[in-house]
């Protein structure tokens, strides 16, 4: 297949391809349906896509340019802030489609799934590569929704660059900060773009002021509005002082028709003066190239525009080529110890019906190129890759080589996951694990110390919902069995587990929707309709006082004799932060004679049995677990060793008392005056504890802590109270102790006694 499809390339790259953009010859194949190119369509309607005539180049420039010209970005923002609407106009403008597509008609590139068109929302993060004046633009469109945070990190990691976008009219919202902390996290320089200016109260100051204050960051005027909400018609380029206004020619205007004139103090005195005033400031606060302190995160410059309106979007993807990072200006440390030798990040898998799963992956040093075989270090294995695909959301294109800083889908990964590191082979992992063992000062760095090679992958939250569900006959088992452990190798986030008690298999996410959605693909993409049963609410354990406990095994099994005795200590954890994780040590006496051999399974054993707590079945968070004494028949098992020690940690949490935690989270409702009395007293209601109500434009913001075992079913409740006016957004903020009533009700639930 390969060596047939480079010899079409070949045959046709020079009389057949017409266009110097990527899209525009990934088109010419579409359009001639060349399938043995691997262009593929998956389950969306036909795209109108664009071919305009252009200067011819090489198949190899276009799928690789130099690595200058590569700008790696994602689009981040609260929820309905615009971003796929701005995503979609970016692909319009850069020629990549013909007709504008829209969010409320469902029939936007990016949100190609079925639940993102239905409910106008974007669920997962979708990648697409297009051309912009002789710049390759890789852009991944990330979800806003706090159920899908998930997406939003892990494509972050990979990313050298983010447009920020936001709501004119909100300014900085509770999802913009959380997004906002996860690139500061990755170091990410960004672009804020003032999006909806022709929203009514979209105000291009309070938006600036807004992110001054809240995100402590220091705004780069880079552009001022003309006009505001109906009146919003264009806007100001402060350092060059020219007008950038759009003109409509036809009853359809597409954005594409706009006039650049220098702003003179005859056309508006004021205006004139604000662009002299913010111009004087830019110039102040830079002393230097706008784009050395975009890379340096020391500013973030501003431009703003209306995505919806088709104003404001070909000034940001200029914007985007001249302030945000190539690939190569990104510092990697990792790099000096891969030198040339391949290094590269899966950081999110797809399944295909007929390929299987589709993993994405940044290539951050050497090349990929198909039907090669490469080294997973988290996974220790070494897999063979045998396509490569560039993304176009839904669609692909097949290529031949995969150059650093960029980004593109494998075929044939079947170990590979979110977070992995992909090497050439393991030799290439220990060479660097060498070098970097050296850098580290360290005389030797065993196989084992490769685990410090690992790029950072991602921070998975825990749930804070599950449900049972079932399939509609046992004899379905075996198909949701598969269909959740393709879900879960797709969104990290999916927790799936069986109850011990009763066999069912137990879903666990992030939220209410988050479960909704993963209940729909089931039956959508595996047709399998599946039983949920009532939501509930993921709680944790903990332990009051310190306690031990002794526990002895003695099984005899075929001919031979398994003995343990162990003595066990647990206490709170004096520490700062919650972790399910057991912080694990072991006495003097026991450290000096324990085999290391037996480590393994002595901490396992523990592990184990903070899985579920002792009272509810709970994760037990929050606990030291010592070992004071430990003693083993030369005959006895790893097994037999982990089960006596995993009783005895049990034994020891029951005598300790346990205290059950619930999850608190942050809740921001934004709300008109004239229901904000009555959001307020159903809150009081709920055991929520409000922190702080703020004024944004015309709305009232009420920042609050509420329990989640009081959210369920808060949307419909908000909707009514205030006559569908008001939205909000919920965050888990940490664990709070129950109180003893409240505790002792739970179990009465629980135990179905009420």
């Amino acid at each position: 297949m390969g060596g047939r499809m480079l010899r079409i390339m070949g045959k046709f790259s020079v009389n057949a391809l017409k266009s110097s953009s990527l899209c525009n010859k990934y088109m010419y194949f579409r359009n001639t349906k060349m399938r043995v190119m691997g262009v593929t369509q998956r389950n969306c309607s036909l795209r109108n896509y664009s071919s305009p005539p252009g200067d011819v180049k090489s198949l190899h420039s276009v799928i690789n340019p130099h690595i200058s010209r590569i700008r790696n970005i994602g689009i981040m923002a609260h929820i309905d802030a615009g971003k796929t609407t701005t995503t979609e106009r970016m692909l319009y403008y850069s020629g990549y489609i013909r007709t504008l597509g829209d969010v409320d008609d469902g029939d936007t590139v990016t949100d190609f799934m079925a639940q993102e068109r239905e409910r106008g929302i974007t669920i997962q993060s979708a990648a697409v590569t297009f051309d912009w004046k002789d710049y390759r633009i890789n852009l991944i469109d990330t979800p806003g929704h706090v159920d899908f945070t998930v997406e939003v990190e892990r494509c972050l990691r990979v990313l050298d660059g983010a447009v920020a976008v936001f709501d004119a009219s909100a300014g900085v919202e509770a999802q913009t900060l959380t997004v906002w902390r996860q690139a500061d996290k990755h170091q990410i320089p960004r672009i804020c773009f003032l999006n909806k200016m022709d929203k009514t109260r979209a105000s291009f100051t309070y938006a600036v002021e807004s992110i001054k204050q809240k995100l402590k960051t220091k705004p780069l005027l880079l552009q001022l509005p003309i006009g505001e909400a109906k009146t919003f018609r264009g806007l100001v380029d402060v350092v060059t002082k020219e007008q950038i206004i759009w003109k409509s020619t036809s009853d359809v205007d597409d954005g594409k028709n706009f006039e650049r004139k220098l702003l003179l103090e005859t056309d508006d005195p004021n205006l004139f003066q604000e662009v002299q005033d913010a111009r004087n400031t830019l110039i102040e606060q830079l002393q230097s190239a706008i784009r050395r302190i975009t890379l340096a995160q020391k500013a973030v410059p501003v431009l703003c525009g209306s995505a919806l309106k088709n104003k404001g979007v070909q000034p940001l993807l200029d914007a985007i080529t001249l302030y945000l990072p190539a690939p190569n200006e990104r510092s990697y440390e990792f790099l000096q110890w891969y030198k040339d030798d391949l290094c590269a990040l899966a950081f999110k898998v797809l399944h295909d019906k007929c390929r299987g799963p589709l993993v994405f992956v940044r290539v951050y040093s050497g090349s990929l190129k198909p039907q090669s075989a490469v080294y997973n270090i988290n996974k220790s294995c070494t897999e063979r890759m045998s396509r490569l695909l560039l993304p176009f959301a839904d669609q692909q294109i097949e290529i031949p080589s995969l150059m650093p800083g960029n980004i593109a889908l494998t075929v044939g990964l079947k170990q590979s996951a979110t977070g992995d590191t992909i090497v050439s082979s393991k030799a290439s992992a220990v060479t660097a694990a060498r070098r970097a063992g050296r850098d580290a000062g360290e005389k030797k760095r065993s196989v084992s110390g490769v685990d410090s090679l690992l790029l950072a992958g991602v921070e998975i939250p825990e749930p804070v919902f599950f449900c049972t569900i079932e399939p509609p006959s046992m004899a379905k088992q075996q198909d949701l069995d598969n269909a959740l452990s393709c879900l879960q190798r797709e969104d990290p986030s999916l927790k799936v587990k069986p109850d011990p008690d009763t066999g069912q298999t137990i879903l666990c996410g992030m939220g209410e929707l988050h479960i909704e959605i993963i209940h729909d693909r089931i039956k959508r993409e595996y047709g399998i309709e599946t039983y949920l049963g009532p939501l509930q609410i993921a709680y944790r354990e903990t332990i009051l006082n310190a306690a031990q406990a002794t526990d002895i095994l003695d099984k005899t099994v075929g001919d031979k004799r398994h003995c343990v005795t162990t003595e066990i200590e647990v206490r709170p954890t004096s520490g700062e932060g919650a972790t399910t994780k057991p912080i694990i040590s072991y006495a003097e006496n026991v450290s000096e004679v324990l085999p290391k051999e037996l480590q393994g399974a002595i901490e396992n054993g523990i592990t184990n049995s903070c899985i579920q707590g002792p009272l509810l079945g709970f994760p037990v968070q929050d606990i030291d677990v010592t070992v004071q004494s430990l003693t083993v028949h030369p005959d006895t098992s790893h097994t037999m060793i982990s089960a006596c020690v995993s009783r005895c940690v049990q034994k020891a949490l029951k005598k300790a008392g346990i205290q059950i935690l619930e999850p608190l989270m942050n809740l921001e409702i934004t709300v008109s005056e004239d229901h904000l009395s009555a959001a307020l007293a159903d809150l009081a209601q709920r055991r929520g504890n409000i922190q702080e109500i703020q004024s944004r434009q015309d709305n009232r913001v009420v920042v609050a802590a509420v329990p989640l075992a009081e959210m369920m079913g808060y949307s419909t409740v908000l909707r009514s109270l205030t006559s569908g006016s008001a939205t909000f957004t919920l965050e888990l903020a940490s664990y709070q102790a129950l109180s003893s009533q409240e505790q002792s009700a739970l179990l009465q639930r629980r135990m179905g006694l009420v």
